[in-house]
């Protein structure tokens, strides 16, 4: 008989590969009918769930694949085997690393671990896309720079960037220049910094790829850092206003400009 203390909680290593999919490899064997969950956090209705068959190995653990083509709407979600979370293992996403899709439409998954050592997938799914590649600083024009590429879009005749402030309605529109799916612009903090009246702001980067069209939010997405917050770290700059401007990503990986009062 089993007892409270000899159960264990079910822990899985995974596999990512580029086109999408995810290998979840378990150990021990399971039992017949037994499935790997994916819950999407926040959601309520049968499309945040996703059911995944695991089958028995010869060498004793069990495997669920999460096929590419499976549509996984964007968020996090998380793996249960049952009503029980899964720990999370050994995470190989190597495969993730330094992508250029041949694909209009951008579908990210990320495994990674949750505070509490849970299993998640880290899901986008964008169309159309700009991502976010270098970013540049210019101190002495205090301004930083941004190089990307368009996916489903192209940077067309009058094609701009914004920064738009974040609850509130304040716009700040520089040129985009680049060939094809290529983009770049030079976004100065000052105007920033003087819009702002001296208070602590942020300012979500987007691009509007040609005059009229609709815009999409500057992110990076195409590796495996599934959250840049604490990773991807910039310098901050002092502005004419007394403030401090600094590029950064949110925790969903959208890229922005912050400022915080020169204290």
């Amino acid at each position: 008989m089993t007892t409270d203390t000899e159960r264990r909680t079910p822990r899985a290593d995974c596999i990512a590969d580029s086109a999408g999919a995810v290998t979840f490899d378990l150990a021990g064997s399971c039992a017949p009918g037994a499935e790997l969950v994916l819950k999407r956090r926040g959601g309520e209705g049968e499309q945040d769930e996703t059911r995944l068959p695991l089958t028995s190995s010869a060498d004793g653990t069990s495997r669920a694949v999460l096929p590419g083509t499976v549509e996984l709407a964007e968020g996090r979600w998380d793996a249960y085997v049952g009503d029980e979370p899964v720990e999370s293992g050994i995470r190989d996403v190597r495969a993730l690393l330094d992508r250029t899709p041949d694909t209009d439409r951008i579908a990210v998954r990320v495994p990674y671990p949750t505070a509490e050592g849970g299993l998640a997938l880290r899901c986008w799914v964008r169309a159309p896309h700009a991502e976010a590649g270098d970013i540049g600083l210019v101190p002495e024009h205090c301004a930083m720079t941004v190089e990307g590429r368009l996916y489903g879009a192209e940077a067309g005749e009058g094609a701009v960037a914004e920064a738009r402030l974040r609850g509130g309605d304040l716009i700040h529109r520089v040129p985009v220049s680049g060939e094809g799916s290529a983009f770049a612009f030079t976004l100065p903090y000052g105007p920033l910094a003087e819009a702002s009246g001296g208070k602590d702001q942020w300012w979500d980067l987007w691009l509007v790829p040609a005059a009229g069209g609709g815009g999409m939010r500057v992110a990076r997405v195409l590796d495996d850092v599934w959250d840049k917050t604490n990773v991807f770290v910039y310098p901050k700059h002092r502005t004419d206003s007394e403030q401090f401007a600094q590029p950064c990503y949110t925790g969903d990986n959208d890229l922005c400009v912050r400022l915080t009062a020169a204290r």
